[in-house]
């Protein structure tokens, strides 16, 4: 049923090929922040339950009713001013909800960044650990992967093209079925930006029906700056994207993966 309405609506303008994928990277995302608003809705809904209290009280005498009904009339209008106030910042907190409950129940379970590496990564680098924990860091794969493997000072960070989810009448822009990806690789997990979740590599190859570019070490990265590592490594990636049928904006807009 969850699949059914999810691609009913949030991907209903994909392709079948593009929702089977996403499905297996987001579902849960969407699942959450759904069970999440609903949740804070219906405790929202219930501070108008007192207005019914009159039908329960029918033996009052008539002046009681008359005051119990004005009580409740300013009720209802505290409940609508309350509605006008507080509806952006009531549903923010459900949206913030959500993050939490999926940082702690999806993006923490897997062995390519165990809790203590996320621990290790909010004392040193604060910026990197929000990204992280607030799933900010979709459009960021390159420098996220790169300053987690320099923060741990351990794993490596995997570049690969990957298929693009394709909208079902889709003219395809420029053409090129894959798009340039970044992985953090550690203990034969990786940790996916996109779906800011881990799985098994090997999973991840199959979901994302992944070509292999190449894999860099923290040895390889670790005395580099982020600016060096791309400068150095641009042409060939490009060079190498453009043989693979894939996109690479790597120079002209990180926020493309």
């Amino acid at each position: 049923m969850i699949k059914f309405l999810l691609r009913r609506t949030i991907y209903k303008e994909l392709d079948k090929e593009s929702q089977d994928r996403l499905l297996r990277l987001t579902k849960e995302e969407h699942i959450i922040k759904c069970l999440c608003s609903t949740f804070l809705a219906v405790i929202y809904l219930l501070t108008f339950i007192p207005v019914f209290i009159i039908d329960i009280w029918e033996e009052f005498t008539m002046t009681t009713q008359i005051v119990i009904i004005a009580f409740m009339l300013i009720y209802l209008l505290g409940c609508l001013v309350f509605m006008k106030v507080f509806t952006r910042a009531f549903f923010g907190f459900s949206k913030l909800l959500a993050k939490r409950i999926y940082f702690l129940a999806c993006t923490t379970k897997g062995k390519a960044l165990s809790k203590n590496d996320l621990k290790i990564i909010e004392e040193a680098n604060e910026n990197l650990y929000a990204l992280i924990e607030m799933q900010l860091c979709r459009g960021y794969c390159y420098s996220v992967c790169f300053e987690i493997c320099k923060t741990l000072k351990k794993g490596s960070i995997e570049f690969l093209a990957i298929k693009r989810f394709f909208p079902s009448n889709d003219e395809k822009d420029d053409g090129k079925d894959f798009t340039m990806h970044v992985l953090y690789v550690n203990n034969g997990w990786a940790f996916d930006t996109y779906s800011s979740r881990q799985y098994p590599i090997e999973k991840l190859h199959e979901i994302y029906k992944a070509k292999i570019y190449k894999t860099f070490s923290f040895e390889e990265i670790g005395s580099k700056s982020y600016e060096e590592f791309r400068e150095e490594q641009e042409p060939k990636l490009a060079k190498w994207s453009m043989d693979n049928d894939c996109s690479m904006f790597w120079k002209e807009d990180e926020k493309n993966t």
